[in-house]
């Protein structure tokens, strides 16, 4: 996963963080978010974290509440959609605001661990993501 598995580097921490836990059911998704789909309707707002590949700093977060047009939604895979198609998908079926949270990253090696410079940006995402949950004016999952 290396760099690309940012979402799952994060999840446990954010899980185990009770301000957050409080405010956010954290699920870590995996690479498929359609599979999903029934355990998320009815929810208020859905968001989504994932590796996102710009030309930003690695750890930079940036995030995308109710439109993704900014957001490239190619797909690298004839098998499975990106992150981006896949919530457009679900925003067909349902009317819930999703916010999309990317996480710079400079590659996507197949590597157990993350690069050097996203593993030295952890803490400032974690406090990144935490304080946007803690200043969330709504219950988000």
């Amino acid at each position: 996963m290396g760099d690309e598995g940012i979402g799952w580097h994060l999840a446990g921490p954010l899980a185990a963080d009770p301000e957050v836990a409080a405010r956010a059911e954290v699920v870590w998704g995996g690479s498929d978010l359609l599979r999903f789909a029934g355990g998320l309707e009815g929810r208020e707002r859905i968001v989504v974290i994932d590796a996102l590949a710009d030309d930003s700093p690695p750890g930079t977060v940036s995030i995308f509440r109710d439109s993704l047009d900014a957001l490239d939604d190619r797909q690298g895979q004839a098998h499975q959609l990106s992150a981006v198609a896949a919530i457009r998908l679900l925003q067909l079926s349902w009317v819930v605001p999703f916010t999309f949270i990317g996480i710079s990253i400079r590659e996507a090696a197949t590597d157990a661990e993350l690069s050097p410079a996203l593993a030295a940006q952890m803490p400032a995402i974690l406090e990144r993501l935490r304080d946007y949950f803690r200043q969330s004016d709504t219950q988000e999952a």
